[in-house]
């Protein structure tokens, strides 16, 4: 008998010992702050005012001869530096995907959802999807280039730390038309400032387009009531409009919009 109380004393003791590592370890619950042992930066997110066009705020990159004079024919005709470019070569016009690092200057929501392992961001606009690999993986030789790139991160105190290469060069970097290549990398510090507030500095090296590195920042508010929805924008329409006009002209009861 007094061994088996001796031995259930030294099981308390264990116990009582190990429960700071185990209670470490519990994913924290919503609001916390908290993911496991991470940071929480999971939630609905959207710009907070401010310059939506491009990430800097009075003049542009110092560019390559070649990426100038792609810039200045993207805006020929617009005279305000912070005016979009112009819509005729606008690469999403023709339902080309915004693309990073632009989907940030878009007016449309974006949701963080925190896994072991993983950060997903869930973009509204055209149902855009990053994921930010957080288990030390680097980007495996010959993955072809996309329009969202491969991102890795590491967590740096409060701080998510995210590298993205393996960019396409199809798309603009912004809303004003700067052209970037496909030696584009991002490295973003994207933290919780407060509460209802995320704060992102990104660096932007292109060696064969700028002349040097370009830094810029975004800001952003929770919206804990809303939900990521479908869009697809002006391309939706115009696809059903095709659609509609190859194969359900005048079906009952579908409406073809006007002529574009």
């Amino acid at each position: 008998m007094r061994n088996r109380i001796n031995s259930s004393i030294l099981m308390i003791v264990v116990v009582l010992a190990l429960s700071p590592v185990i209670l470490a370890q519990t994913p924290s619950g919503p609001g916390s702050g908290a993911v496991g042992s991470s940071p929480d930066l999971s939630g609905v997110w959207m710009a907070g005012g401010g310059n939506t066009r491009s990430f800097y705020l009075q003049e542009p990159p110092s560019l390559a001869p070649w990426a100038a004079e792609i810039f200045k024919a993207n805006r020929e005709g617009v005279e305000d530096p912070l005016e979009s470019g112009a819509d005729e070569l606008d690469p999403s016009i023709y339902c080309l995907p915004d693309g990073f690092p632009r989907v940030y200057l878009v007016n449309y929501p974006f949701e963080i959802i925190q896994v072991p392992g993983r950060v997903y961001m869930l973009f509204e606009n055209s149902h855009m999807v990053r994921r930010i690999f957080m288990d030390g993986r680097k980007m495996p030789e010959g993955y072809p280039p996309s329009f969202m790139g491969y991102s890795t991160g590491r967590w740096e105190e409060d701080t998510l730390v995210v590298e993205t290469v393996g960019l396409n060069d199809l798309s603009w970097m912004d809303r004003v038309g700067t052209p970037h290549s496909d030696a584009l990398r991002i490295v973003e510090r994207i933290r919780r400032v407060d509460h209802d507030t995320l704060e992102i500095d990104f660096l932007f090296d292109d060696p064969k387009a700028f002349t040097k590195t370009l830094e810029g920042k975004r800001v952003f508010q929770l919206h804990p009531e809303w939900e990521i929805m479908e869009h697809n924008g002006f391309c939706e329409d115009r696809q059903r409009y095709d659609y509609a006009r190859k194969s359900l002209l005048g079906t009952k009861g579908w409406i073809i919009p006007g002529e574009y």
